[in-house]
């Protein structure tokens, strides 16, 4: 409970001078974090504090319905200072006391305090991105010293990482890795955002492997369909050598025309079959023309007849 405390109020609080003495305002712009919190530091110190309401202070907000900020003050006579001392906002150094600017070590030594500070901080100044457009979550600081422990208290976690970047005069402790993103929800206790953002994970996965198998399919598609264009056009060229004419476009598309016949005619057996079946199924692949053949021969096996025949083609191009 002092761990979350602590890490919501090292980013929310701030400390005002009251008749000599500290007091602490947080706010925040949820009134469920403010009511939340509430609780908590009632319950943790045994004492009680007042919830107030104010305009926003998000440039652009104020005065909006719904946009409003909530303070959490405490006053001297509800134990201000010892708030401060034990969530190590106010710490001693040779005998004076002295406001601190990063994360109190003594207060995150164990696992589960490390959570609690983590999900108090992410309450205070956290944000995450719609996981269905982009990956990304940050923490938004005002002191470099915060933002650097910060970084560090994420890496003490195994196989978890953050980094750290300016945006004007503010700290972003930012991490953009999906897996990252999921262990910290994970770890801060939001287990319901947690499923939802690996439902939307396994769901882009899968749309992005369709859509990679229906490109690569595609892809096939047009080397087949080009391939078959370029054989068409070595058949072509041969039987023009042989007949000694360029075809009609009547002839050149219905491969039981004449001049098919006889253009092809003097070609082996072998080469013969595998150039009708190319002109009868245009779109067939080498694999399933082998397939079509009796006896049936694998892929490489068309391949090279096909380039015998276009050996052929190129030399009655010499001749000519």
């Amino acid at each position: 409970m002092l761990a979350e405390i602590a890490g919501f109020l090292r980013v929310s609080g701030s400390v005002r001078i009251t008749g000599g003495s500290f007091a602490i305002v947080a706010t925040t712009e949820s009134a469920a974090i403010a009511r939340h919190f509430k609780v908590l530091i009632e319950t943790y110190f045994r004492n009680k504090i007042d919830i107030g309401i104010g305009a926003s202070l998000r440039p652009g907000n104020q005065g909006k319905k719904g946009r409003n900020t909530y303070y959490l003050s405490i006053s001297p006579d509800q134990k201000s200072m010892q708030i401060l001392r034990e969530t190590g906002m106010i710490l001693i150094r040779e005998g004076d006391d002295y406001f601190s600017d990063g994360i109190y070590q003594p207060i995150v030594k164990s696992k589960c305090c490390k959570k609690s500070y983590l999900r108090g901080m992410f309450l205070s100044c956290g944000t995450m991105s719609d996981p269905r457009k982009g990956y990304h979550m940050e923490f938004v600081l005002d002191k470099e010293q915060s933002a650097l422990d910060l970084k560090k208290l994420i890496g003490s976690f195994v196989d978890l990482s953050a980094n750290i970047a300016r945006r004007g005069d503010k700290h972003i402790v930012y991490i953009k890795k999906a897996a990252y993103i999921s262990d910290m929800l994970g770890i801060i206790g939001a287990d319901d955002a947690m499923l939802d953002l690996e439902s939307i994970r396994v769901s882009k996965g899968m749309h992005g492997d369709i859509m990679r198998m229906i490109n690569c399919d595609n892809a096939n598609v047009d080397r087949t369909l080009s391939a078959a264009e370029e054989q068409r056009e070595h058949l072509r060229m041969i039987a023009c050598g042989e007949t000694g004419r360029e075809p009609s476009a009547e002839e050149l598309s219905d491969p039981a025309s004449e001049f098919w016949a006889e253009g092809l005619r003097h070609l082996p057996a072998q080469l013969k079959e595998v150039a009708f079946l190319r002109l009868y199924k245009p779109e067939a692949s080498l694999s399933e023309i082998g397939e079509m053949l009796t006896p049936p021969i694998g892929k490489p096996a068309v391949s090279k007849r096909f380039a015998r025949l276009r050996a052929l083609a190129e030399g009655e191009t010499d001749k000519k």
